[in-house]
């Protein structure tokens, strides 16, 4: 025989689920390409990209790329490598401080006159 109050446990509430944001989750994701090698828009890394832990380091970033240009009516920075993937949503802004991409190139200062 056994003495079933041993076993007789306070009524509890189930544990709420945790639910994030679509900007957190999103974070999470780019979070997860980055340290598996992809740029956070689905492209490789450039060789000579920057470590994407190190936000002062050297090396190739999307802000430095000449193709990441305000666009939209706020002008929120986007990448233009595929603008059919270019939406007016958070999804598809480009961070200056993300390494490069395979397709980065370096943005060069205009030189010479302005025209007129």
């Amino acid at each position: 025989m056994t003495d079933l109050s041993l076993f007789d446990m306070p009524p509890t509430a189930p544990p709420e689920a945790v639910t994030l944001s679509a900007d957190r989750r999103r974070t999470i994701r780019q979070a997860q390409l980055l340290a598996a090698g992809w740029h956070p828009l689905g492209r490789r890394l450039h060789a000579d990209a920057a470590p994407a832990d190190d936000r002062q380091a050297p090396g190739r970033r999307c802000g430095t790329c000449f193709h990441r240009t305000p666009a939209g009516e706020r002008h929120y920075p986007k990448c233009l490598l595929d603008p059919s993937d270019v939406t007016n949503g958070p999804a598809t802004d480009c961070r200056s401080w993300w390494p490069g991409c395979a397709d980065h190139t370096p943005a060069t200062p205009y030189e010479g006159d302005w025209p007129a």
